[in-house]
């Protein structure tokens, strides 16, 4: 048998293998693996236990369909990968502990409750009602009200049966009917009678209503005590209970990241193993079953057969889950192999075995694009109009600023890359004919940043940063007008820093560079290129330092979200033969904060410092002297406008 014959049998072995994986749930999982099974499912399905990342939650849950139902090798790769980049992989709300009255240091309902009606009795039994003082306003009002007789309406107090007549009063002045002179005393006498009865009934109304005023009073008086102290303790037991829960949980929290790392790591190891076995058939139907498997080498023979049933012999050797080696058996003289009949390689059919059984249903994972992009587009006006009436003076003006900011980053394994876009210009118009410059701009600044990182340790990343800055609307000097103070890419700033970013979460950003080069660049003729440090007639200028980043962007509430950028410069070189190491380091920050009014309007306030020693300022001191130097740079403003994100 030629070359060419040995060949078509190889070919012929290939397409009869038949692949027939067998899910190694089939069999029966040992008590181990059934055990922790069911404890990392205690934990994936829990309304106690909260995943700290989505993406690795998800592919627990894989893995454990993987042992139960499928193999997903991918799976395995990516959990081996996660479990060596992180430590926490579940967390827990302390509102979410299910057993708090188990907690150390908690103070349970029951108690609470007790406390708080020991409060009370202590005040009840410490403030007498009759002991607090009653300030007379509280009785003022009340008193127009009261059915007061007065000495007019003495007759009200028989006509209402306020007053009885005593019988001897009745006699006396039925006896004195027959004298005019006795008539008059008996009259005296019963005038004096009911004067003092209706004294006497005015003063009983008057004491019943200021005892009612008075109880009302100390009442509420002594309640609000007891209410301002209830409170404070309830206040007091609820920081302490926080800080007790906190505490407990953060111990039970790391206690279960270490149990539940070590199953993981236990069922990756073992899914890792786990074989599938693999069905080759000769012409024959002859079968040799191959146990596919990782780290583990082993080979078989196979005897390959043609029509004619002539044999050659094929080892065939594991290299791992997915891949074998095939050789030929270096024994066999395939020059003295004769060749019994010709066939036509064209004719040759191939024997394809059929399975009778089921299907096997394999789970798809999608595949998640490394790349998340994010923009944001704000123009807000604010238009104030005074007129030529207005004392306290001031000109009608329009503000106007327009922002945009667009991220794309990509993530994927170890390696992430950021880039970010910022830009914000912003114009004030004076209206009035007698304004030379009715337009001027109040903002303007025009920012790209990219940042490269590969993963070095938990949150720390190996990074290298390239920060570029300039604006794009030139901007005039008042006393010359053929110089501006700046222009497009006068001046520009391109930083270059290598060093490590720490990224706790995707919140927060600090990055640390021991060695940046910061290039200040004007390239336009008619600005004053020494304002910005650059020596006269020059373009540029570079300096090296030590460069120092914190980011950071916050929702802190429903509405309310807030950003800022911090950039610390520290200069190597000397200036006047002065190390500007020891001076004060240049910096840039702003801060802005956003209240949400609706998907589509939101109010902006924002807060811009900077302090660049390679700037000049100008300034007159107390005594009109002009100075020259370094000063700090602020803005601020407060715009609401319409937004637009995508």
């Amino acid at each position: 048998m030629n070359m060419y014959k040995s060949l078509t049998l190889i070919l012929l072995l290939l397409i009869s293998v038949v692949s027939n994986g067998k899910s190694v749930n089939e069999r029966q999982v040992s008590d181990t693996i059934k055990s922790q099974l069911e404890t990392i499912k205690s934990y994936l399905f829990s309304d106690e236990w909260k995943p700290v990342d989505a993406e690795s939650y998800h592919q627990l849950i894989e893995l454990v369909q993987y042992i139960e139902n499928s193999p997903a090798d991918s799976l395995i790769n990516n959990l081996i990968d996660f479990g060596d980049s992180t430590d926490k992989f579940i967390v827990r709300n302390i509102n979410d502990i299910s057993d708090k009255n188990a907690v150390p240091g908690y103070v349970d309902s029951l108690e609470v409750a007790r406390q708080l009606n020991a409060i009370e009795q202590e005040v009840i039994n410490d403030m007498i009602l009759e002991s607090i003082m009653i300030p007379e306003d509280e009785y003022l009002g009340g008193y127009s009200e009261l059915p007061i007789v007065s000495m007019s309406e003495t007759e009200r107090l028989i006509t209402e049966s306020i007053v009885e007549i005593p019988d001897s009063l009745i006699l006396m002045v039925a006896e004195s009917s027959h004298s005019s002179r006795r008539a008059k005393e008996a009259d005296s006498i019963v005038a004096a009678f009911l004067e003092g009865k209706r004294r006497a009934y005015n003063d009983s109304i008057i004491d019943s209503y200021r005892d009612s005023v008075s109880l009302h009073f100390r009442t509420n008086y002594r309640q609000s005590i007891i209410d301002s102290l209830q409170q404070q303790y309830t206040e007091s037991i609820n920081r302490d209970n926080e800080k007790a829960l906190t505490r407990y949980n953060t111990t039970q929290t790391k206690l279960a990241n270490e149990q539940y790392e070590k199953i993981v790591k236990s069922l990756v190891t073992y899914a890792n193993r786990i074989p599938y076995e693999l069905s080759v058939y000769n012409l024959r139907n002859d079968s040799t079953i191959l146990r596919m498997q990782n780290d583990e080498i082993w080979f078989e023979w196979i005897w390959l057969k043609n029509r004619q049933n002539d044999s050659i012999g094929i080892r065939i050797e594991n290299l791992n889950k997915h891949s074998i080696r095939i050789l030929v058996d270096e024994t066999v003289n395939l020059s003295r192999l004769t060749q019994r009949q010709r066939m036509d390689v064209e004719k040759i059919q191939t024997i394809v075995a059929v399975d009778q059984g089921l299907k096997e249903v394999k789970n798809r994972t999608p595949v998640l694009i490394p790349w998340s992009t994010r923009g944001k587009v704000y123009t807000g006006i604010t238009e104030t109009f005074i007129n030529e009436y207005w004392s306290k003076g001031g000109k009608s003006s329009m503000n106007s600023l327009s922002s945009l900011t667009y991220s794309a980053n990509y993530s994927k394994n170890k390696l992430k890359w950021e880039n970010s876009l910022d830009a914000k210009l912003g114009f004030i118009y004076s209206f009035g004919e007698d304004e030379d410059e009715p337009f001027n701009k109040n903002s303007d600044n025009f920012e790209i940043n990219s940042r490269f990182g590969f993963s070095a340790f938990k949150e720390w990343y190996y990074s290298g940063e390239a920060n570029f800055k300039t604006q794009l609307i030139r901007d005039g000097d008042n006393n010359d007008p053929e110089v501006y103070k700046s222009a497009l890419l006068s001046p520009a700033y391109l930083t270059f820093s290598g060093g490590f970013d720490f990224k706790p979460n995707k919140d927060l950003s600090i990055f640390l560079s021991p060695l940046s080069l910061k290039t200040t660049f004007v390239t336009n003729p008619r600005v004053n290129e020494t304002r910005y440090g650059i020596d006269e007639g020059k373009t540029r200028k570079s300096r090296m330092g030590i460069t120092g980043r914190l980011n950071y962007s916050k929702k802190i509430y429903e509405n309310i979200n807030i950003r800022t950028k911090n950039s610390v410069f520290l200069n190597l070189g000397s200036k006047d033969g002065e190390w500007q190491f020891i001076k004060i380091p240049d910096f840039d920050t702003e801060t802005s904060i956003d209240f949400e009014v609706n998907q589509f309007v939101t109010t902006q306030i924002n807060f811009h410092f900077i302090y660049d020693k390679g700037v000049e300022s100008k300034w007159e001191d107390a005594d009109g002297v002009e100075q020259r130097g370094t000063r700090l740079q602020v803005k601020q403003f407060l715009t609401i406008g319409a937004v637009y994100n995508f």
